[in-house]
C-alpha cells in the first residue's frame, strides 16, 4: 500500500533529499496560489498511470492519454544543475504474498509471520539519447540503504549504505515494461548465441555471504546443505523476531542454539542484514507490482470538463470509466441499468439535491436534471455550467466507490488503493454545492472503511468553503481528523522553488498550523 509520495527536481520541486513526503490520507487537499506546484504534484498521479499502462522504452511516459508534461528536458527543474528527476514512494508491503514459500513454512510452524514491511523506494530518471531512462534506484529498509546506479551498457553498481559491494556475478539491469528495472546478471545462453537474464544474483550473493558468516557457529561436521536449507527458510523479519525464527529453523542443532544464546546480538544482526539482501529482488518485484496496481487505479478528473450538449447521438460503444474530461459522461449514464439509475438518482438527490435522467429521443438522447426545489425537469444545457462540471466528479466517485465495489471485492487485494485525483472540483459551483461536494467526499471515505479497498481522494482547490465544510464534518463526527491532510504549496518571493508545509484539523474541526491570511492574501 502506498502511504506517502514525493517529487524531486520536477518542475518547481527541489531536488534535496530532505524535502518532505506528502502523506496520502483518505482526504488529501492541495492548497496554494496559482503556479506554486500543486497542479504538477496532483498530475503526477495520472502521469504515473499512463506510464504503467503503456508499453514504453523507459519508466516515464511524459505525454499520454491523461496529462502532458512535455519531455524530460521540460519537466526537469529549469534552474537545477542536477540531471535526475526523482519519484519517491513510501510503502507498506504485505510480505506474506511476496515471500509466499517462506510464510507457508512459518504457518506450518504455527508462527505468525510479519504482516507488513515498511520501506522507502526512490527512482531517479534521466535523459539519454532523447529517451528517459532509469539512472538510480534506492531502497531503504529499516534504515539500511540499498542503491543501484545504472550504466548505459546495462551494467549497474550496487551499494549498501554508500559502500560499493563487489558481487562476483557482474550485476546488470533489464528494462522491461516494469516501472522499476529488474536487477540480475546476464549469462551466455545454452546455445552459445546471445545472453539471457537471471534475477538470482543478489539472493545467491547474500546467501553465500550469510553462510560464510554463520557456519562458524555450527558444529564442524554440519553440512553446507543443512545450513543453506535453513537459511532459505528464515525470511524477512524485524530484528526482534530474528532470534525466535533462528531457534525454530535450527532447533535440532544444539551447538548453534548454544552459540545463539551466548552471542545473540551479533548473530541476529548478521542474519537480519543478510536475509533482507537475500529477499531484496523479491521486495523490488513486489514494489513493481504495487506501483502498477496503485496507479492503474488512479481516477483523474481534469479542471476543464466537457460542456454539456443539448442532444447526444447514439453510439454503440461500451463505456466503463468516465473520461478525465467527462466527455463520455452522457454515454456512461445511458449504459446504466434501471436499478443503477434508481440508486444513482437516490444518491445524488440525498447528497446534492438533484437527480439526472437519460431521455431517449429517437436517434438522439438528452440528459435531464431535476432539483429538489422544482417538480419540472430541464435539459442539462439549460441548467447552468455548474451541473456539467460537477456531474463527472460525482458520477466517477459513485461509479467506483458504490456500483463497482461489488466487482472490485472479487479482484482487488486487501487494502488495495483506489485514488481519485481531482483538479479544482469547485469550478462554476455555488458555495452551497462546494460545501455539499466536500461533505460527500467525507462521506465516501468514511464509508470506504467498511470495504476492503482504501479510497483516497486527492483534490486541489482554492475554495475556503470546501475546507470549512471538512471541518464541519469533523465537528459533527462524520469524519475523523486523522483522515485529512491539508498540504500547503507556496513559493517565496522571487523564488522558483516550491515549499511544502502541512496543516491539520483537530478533533473539533479547527485548523492548526494554518498560515494567517492564506486565502485573503494578507499575512
Amino acid at each position: 500500500m502506498l502511504n506517502s509520495f514525493r517529487l524531486r527536481n520536477l518542475r518547481s520541486f527541489p531536488g534535496e533529499d530532505d524535502a518532505p513526503f506528502v502523506d496520502l490520507k483518505p482526504l488529501t487537499v492541495f492548497i496554494g496560489k496559482n503556479s506554486c506546484g500543486k497542479s504538477s504534484f496532483l498530475r503526477s498521479f495520472p502521469l504515473l498511470r499512463q506510464s504503467v499502462e503503456a508499453k514504453t522504452t523507459g519508466p516515464i511516459l511524459w505525454y499520454g492519454s491523461y496529462v502532458d508534461f512535455g519531455a524530460f528536458s521540460e519537466a526537469k527543474k529549469h534552474d537545477s544543475k542536477c540531471e535526475v528527476i526523482f519519484f519517491d514512494f513510501k510503502f507498506s508491503l504485505n510480505m506474506e504474498k511476496i515471500y509466499d514459500p517462506i510464510f507457508r513454512w512459518h504457518r506450518s510452524m504455527k508462527r505468525s509471520p510479519r504482516k507488513g514491511l515498511e520501506l522507502t523506494v526512490k527512482l531517479g530518471v534521466t535523459e539519454f539519447k532523447d529517451k528517459t531512462i532509469a539512472k538510480e534506484l534506492i531502497c531503504i529498509i529499516d534504515g539500511i540503504e540499498y542503491s543501484f546506479h545504472f550504466e548505459d551498457n546495462r551494467k549497474c553498481l550496487f551499494y549498501i549504505d554508500g559502500k560499493e559491494e563487489a558481487i562476483s556475478e557482474e550485476l546488470g539491469h533489464l528494462t522491461t515494461n516494469k516501472f522499476l528495472p529488474l536487477i540480475g546478471h546476464f549469462i551466455k545462453s545454452n546455445t552459445g548465441a546471445g545472453t539471457r537474464f537471471k534475477d538470482d544474483a543478489l539472493s545467491d550473493y547474500f546467501t553465500n555471504e550469510l553462510y560464510q558468516n554463520l557456519k562458524i557457529y555450527f558444529q564442524g561436521n554440519t553440512s553446507a546443505l543443512t545450513i543453506k536449507e535453513g537459511i532459505s527458510r528464515i525470511g524477512i523479519h524485524t530484528r526482534e523476531q530474528i532470534k525466535d525464527t533462528l531457534q525454530k529453523v535450527f532447533r535440532t542443532n544444539k551447538t548453534f542454539i548454544r552459540n545463539l544464546d551466548k552471542q545473540e546480538d551479533k548473530i541476529c544482526e548478521i542474519v537480519y542484514k543478510a536475509t533482507v539482501g537475500i529477499a531484496l529482488n523479491d521486495v523490488l518485484n513486489a514494489v513493481n507490482q504495487e506501483i502498477e496496481n496503485t496507479f492503474r487505479n488512479v481516477k483523474y478528473i481534469a479542471p476543464l470538463r466537457a460542456t454539456a450538449e443539448r442532444y447526444y447521438r447514439h453510439q454503440d460503444l461500451q463505456v466503463d470509466e468516465i473520461d478525465h474530461t467527462g466527455s463520455n459522461l452522457a454515454m456512461l449514464l445511458r449504459s446504466f441499468s434501471i436499478s443503477d439509475n434508481e440508486k444513482f438518482s437516490e444518491w445524488t438527490m440525498k447528497s446534492f439535491g438533484f437527480k439526472v435522467r437519460v431521455e431517449e429521443l429517437g436517434l438522439h438522447y438528452a440528459l435531464k436534471i431535476q432539483t429538489e426545489s422544482d417538480v419540472r425537469e430541464y435539459n442539462i444545457n439549460d441548467m447552468g455550467f455548474g451541473f456539467s462540471q460537477i456531474l463527472p466528479i460525482v458520477t466517477t466517485i459513485w461509479l467506483e466507490s458504490t456500483r463497482n465495489s461489488t466487482v472490485r471485492r472479487r479482484y482487488m487485494r486487501d487494502n488495495e488503493s483506489l485514488i481519485f485525483a481531482i483538479e479544482q472540483p469547485e469550478l462554476h459551483l455555488h458555495p452551497e454545492y462546494q460545501a455539499r461536494l466536500a461533505r460527500m467526499f467525507a462521506s465516501v471515505v468514511s464509508e470506504s472503511r467498511k470495504g476492503i479497498s482504501k479510497i483516497t481522494i486527492i483534490f486541489e482547490t482554492h475554495s475556503n468553503t470546501m475546507i470549512d465544510a471538512l471541518g464541519d464534518a469533523i465537528e459533527d463526527g462524520d469524519l475523523s481528523e486523522k483522515d485529512v491532510n491539508i498540504v500547503l504549496f507556496n513559493k517565496e518571493h522571487n523564488s522558483s522553488t516550491t515549499k511544502i508545509k502541512f496543516s491539520n484539523f483537530n478533533n473539533e474541526g479547527f485548523l492548526e498550523q494554518w498560515p494567517i491570511g492564506f486565502f485573503s492574501g494578507r499575512s
